[in-house]
């Protein structure tokens, strides 16, 4: 039977979310032709030069006034370089939010973080599809403007692309692996080896963030191996379900070979 190897990656491998976001964003903003001013600016501009121009071709008074044109102020917040920026930091602001505390439970701090992260999503969904659900959140909202080019979002995406790429090739630097008959620990650029015997070894999980749990499965294995004086605790190990039911498959049977003279010498 093969072994089961578990790898601890570092919390920055949390961040697929943003990655992801600023995928979707820079996708957005190339679709609407990286269009980057402010609405309301452009539109009080335009307002400003018509009258100008009107004013300037008037022959008469009430010619001007016969031909006043009414502008439109757009409101900004739901123009999509706004709505594309605005969704980027909510996400954004999320994975900070997971990668600088622990939930060890639902508590009082994840209660309020959700109530405002349900807030902010009405307000954004109020924004950009005309539902009055929480005006007064409309109008506060209606005073932010931040926007980014496609550029942008794409060169954040690479960022943790290539961070990921790092982690995914120098995990191989140090990981466990567990085989029936031994626990080896592989760690060191020129894979040095620890071995440790799997005789009446004894594991715990433990979910210390349900959040990191909720996004990539993650969790806290603790080796207890009866030769060694202290634990061996292997932190945000992905998919901690699935090592748990490969492990308890694994340590529920104990291999035994039969090593002829042959096979010795060779």
């Amino acid at each position: 039977m093969h072994g089961v190897r578990i790898f601890c990656f570092p919390k920055i491998i949390f961040l697929w979310p943003t990655f992801l976001a600023a995928l979707i964003c820079g996708i957005g903003m190339t679709t609407i032709r990286n269009k980057t001013e402010d609405p309301k600016k452009a539109a009080l501009a335009a307002q400003v030069k018509a009258a100008e121009t009107k004013k300037a071709a008037a022959d008469t008074a009430t010619a001007a006034d016969d031909d006043v044109q009414v502008f439109v102020i757009p409101r900004r917040f739901n123009s999509p370089q706004n709505l594309f920026a605005f969704f980027f930091l909510m996400v954004f602001a999320f994975n900070m939010v997971v990668l600088s505390l622990d939930f060890p439970r639902f508590t009082l701090v994840a209660g309020v973080l959700l109530v405002i992260a349900l807030l902010a999503i009405l307000g954004w969904l109020s924004a950009a599809f005309g539902l009055a659900i929480v005006q007064p959140l409309i109008q506060m909202l209606e005073g932010v403007f931040v926007v980014a080019n496609a550029q942008f979002y794409f060169m954040i995406a690479l960022i943790i692309a290539l961070s990921f790429g790092v982690i995914w090739i120098t995990r191989w630097l140090d990981y466990w692996e567990v085989r029936p008959n031994e626990l080896l620990h592989h760690h060191g650029p020129l894979s040095d080896l620890g071995r440790y015997p799997t005789t009446n070894l004894k594991f715990d999980k433990e979910i210390p963030d349900v959040l990191e749990y909720l996004i990539l499965g993650a969790g806290r294995l603790v080796l207890h191996v009866p030769s060694e004086n202290r634990a061996f605790v292997l932190d945000s190990v992905l998919w901690i379900d699935d090592k748990e039911r490969r492990l308890k498959s694994l340590m529920s049977r104990m291999e035994v070979r039969v090593t002829t003279d042959q096979e010795a010498a060779e």
